[in-house]
């Protein structure tokens, strides 16, 4: 598949996460777990260990800020709502369904493929005065130090961090040459990108009739 239909696909997963019903958000999220712990097995797992005390921080968030009817016979002098259990539950599973499609395109698309697909799918924008192969290579400079910083075993994140990527950003120079290669869609690109935005017109109708 054509990176820039991998990326497609993921940006349409986001959006789908958004529009579902509960039932098929749970059965998608299902679905790219499995696949992600198939292509990325320590990977995605090392990410929702990490991930952990964010989702549960969300989901008090959401369970005990959400009014509604409340949890009868709660131990505390403070209750969850049940409508607040579900969100927070739905809002943890978009955050989830996020991470899998994430770790599927990395696995299985190298990062100067991300960056072409990038690339063109902010081509337009140069009409509006982005300069998109400066801002490509700024991502590709970020995502070689984020890696290179993930690689680190007993890592631990600090602030200074964000200053030493700026250091480097700022450091580049004005001018550079970077080549993208360039690859053709196929059939099944074009049938998977016809696909893609009927799904997508089909869910939105849905979501507003």
């Amino acid at each position: 598949m054509h990176p820039f239909v991998k990326l497609l696909l993921f940006f349409l997963l986001l959006l789908l996460a958004g529009l579902m019903d509960a039932p098929c958000l749970i059965a998608l999220l299902l679905v790219l777990c499995v696949m992600a712990l198939k292509l990325q097995y320590r990977g995605f797992l090392a990410t929702l260990r990490r991930m952990r005390w964010f989702f549960f921080s969300i989901f008090l968030i959401y369970a005990f800020g959400t009014p509604g009817e409340l949890v009868p016979q709660f131990p505390l002098s403070i209750a969850p709502s049940f409508e607040g259990l579900e969100l927070g539950l739905l809002q943890i599973s978009r955050l989830v369904i996020a991470l899998a499609a994430l770790a599927m395109l990395l696995a299985t698309s190298s990062r100067a493929e991300l960056m072409m697909a990038l690339h063109m799918l902010l081509k337009p924008l140069r009409y509006l005065g982005l300069d998109v192969e400066r801002f490509s290579v700024r991502l590709l400079l970020t995502l070689n130090y984020v890696d290179e910083f993930a690689g680190k075993a007993k890592a631990s994140f600090s602030f200074h961090h964000l200053d030493d990527i700026h250091r480097e950003l700022e450091a580049m120079p004005t001018k550079d040459v970077v080549i993208f290669e360039q690859k053709s869609f196929n059939w099944a690109d074009k049938v998977a990108m016809v696909l893609m935005l009927f799904i997508l017109m089909v869910m939105i109708a849905m979501r507003f009739v």
